[in-house]
């Protein structure tokens, strides 16, 4: 990604958030088996999508906007109330309902405090004006979904009123699309061109899709006003989708390496799911049984094949660069060919029979759904297997 340490930041902060993301990806993974499409299995995998967002973020943010380096003690630091927050939270919807009251506040300070660290990291940085503008933009979200979080999480545990817990489509609009989504898309941007060795020239309007998923997030947080503010925003997020693949697909026409990345395979079925997600998300407005569908396309689907795709490429180089520092004189493996092609496709592969599955038995067949789950599990257990292969490569290598 890039040659030089001293622009990163410290690799052992971003690495150690991202396996913790990934542990709560496989608890999701269990728990989409044992609990079905529960509260529970679905905060298990927002869990991972926030946290693998919050620590690769403190890796990408210095590496494309030149913001100042992040010590490790700092983010591990700043982030460990959100981890705390949902540990606990999971432990409410596991029937410990006590710890809702712990949960709200820890999630609500690790969200606000980390945000602000962000924001404050890159507001002075040089380069990547737009990026820039949309982390920001997809931080602010971040903070209105954690409050309207917090507030429910209080109504879970009986110190708020119950009616407030129809908040819960709001808040979902706000983390999956203003917050997760915008961040996915703005960085895409420029994973998309790196990891296929292409040149661009950006136009005027070749980034609007990031502003527009944003747009169709805040709308869609608006549906408890009206049903039709969730229908304009799953259509301003079909739209945005389809302008942001054809964006993408233009790139890879000028690519110089042949080979499609792994990362850019992953992430190609993902953009498929976004599509997916948005045409159910406005089915699901006049058929409202049809709305798990659009979560599991939208979290199985979308975020995790983006997150787990473009996790082969940061956890290598996060390991790369742990290396580089614990034996500078060693001669490190090249990254280019580390990944295990065979195991990451087949992973790939389970992983889409088993959102697709999901996503059916949700909408058709609920007798289904577990045996959709077990598929997804195989591949997700799979996709991390190879993800820890891959950083013990480099992290346990011996001078």
């Amino acid at each position: 990604m890039i040659s030089s340490g001293e622009s990163v930041s410290d690799p052992a902060g971003s690495g150690g958030l991202l396996a913790v993301s990934l542990a709560f990806f496989l608890c999701g993974c269990i728990a989409l088996i044992v609990h079905g499409a529960s509260l529970l299995t679905l905060h298990a995998f927002a869990a991972f999508t926030v946290m693998a967002v919050v620590g690769a973020s403190n890796q990408l943010v210095p590496v494309l906007t030149g913001a100042r380096p992040a010590p490790a003690r700092n983010v591990i630091v700043l982030s460990a109330p959100l981890v705390l927050g949902f540990i606990f939270l999971l432990g409410g919807f596991a029937g410990f309902h006590g710890l809702f009251s712990i949960a709200a506040p820890l999630l609500f300070v690790g969200v606000t405090a980390w945000s602000i660290w962000t924001i404050n990291r890159i507001r002075t940085a040089p380069l990547e004006a737009q990026t820039r503008a949309a982390v920001v933009t997809a931080t602010v979200a971040f903070i209105a979904a954690a409050t309207l979080g917090a507030i429910m999480a209080l109504a879970l545990d009986g110190r708020l009123p119950a009616a407030l817990l129809l908040l819960a489509p709001a808040h979902a609009s706000l983390v999956i699309i203003a917050f997760a989504s915008t961040f996915v898309f703005a960085v895409s941007y420029r994973f998309v061109p790196m990891f296929s060795l292409a040149h661009t020239t950006e136009g005027r309007w070749t980034r609007s899709a990031q502003w527009t998923i944003a747009v169709a997030g805040v709308v869609g947080a608006l549906i408890f006003l009206s049903a039709w503010y969730m229908r304009a925003a799953a259509v301003i997020a079909l739209v945005s989708v389809i302008a942001a693949v054809v964006v993408h697909v233009q790139t890879l026409k000028k690519r110089m390496r042949k080979k499609i990345d792994v990362s850019l395979r992953y992430a190609s079925a993902a953009w498929v799911f976004a599509f997916l997600a948005a045409c159910c998300t406005l089915l699901a407005t006049w058929h409202p049984d049809k709305a798990p569908a659009a979560v599991a396309f939208a979290i199985l689907g979308w975020l995790s094949l983006s997150i787990l795709g473009y996790s082969y490429k940061v956890v290598g180089f996060l390991a790369w660069e742990y290396a580089r520092r614990k034996h500078p004189t060693a001669k490190l493996p090249a990254l280019g060919n580390a990944v295990p092609e065979r195991a990451s496709n087949i992973s790939l592969g389970l992983l889409i029979a088993g959102t697709v599955g999901a996503a059916l038995s949700m909408a058709i067949a609920p007798q289904a759904l577990r045996a959709a789950a077990a598929i997804y599990a195989v591949g997700g257990f799979g996709a991390v297997a190879v993800l820890t292969q891959l950083g013990w490569r480099y992290v346990g290598l011996k001078a």
